[in-house]
């Protein structure tokens, strides 16, 4: 009794990458939401993003829900907020952002 199940494609190949600015001298948080957490339960994810004061400068700008996995090559999966946030205030812009679609 075989079926013929359909092949899912791995998250991994849905990983997107971009270079992100805020330009307003201000930190990454005030134009972009980050929630979730290892304190919830959750990976960083993103909330609210003001997409008409942040620049993209390669890749495409990530939405709200997307889940944050990198911040310039430094995983953050796994971290808190509050750690997240840190590991990004860390960063000069433009910083690298790696995000994938939940689901």
């Amino acid at each position: 009794m075989s079926k013929t199940l359909k092949k899912k494609k791995h998250w991994a190949s849905k990983v997107q990458e971009c270079a992100v600015s805020w330009g307003n001298g201000g930190e990454l948080s005030s134009v972009v939401e980050i929630r979730g957490g290892a304190e919830h339960g959750e990976f960083p994810y993103l909330g609210q993003v003001l997409s008409e004061a942040v620049v993209c400068h390669v890749g495409r700008l990530p939405g709200p829900g997307d889940v944050l996995l990198e911040v310039n090559g430094t995983p953050v999966s796994g971290l808190t907020n509050r750690d997240t946030l840190a590991v990004i205030r860390h960063f000069r812009e433009p910083i690298r952002l790696k995000t994938v679609k939940p689901g």
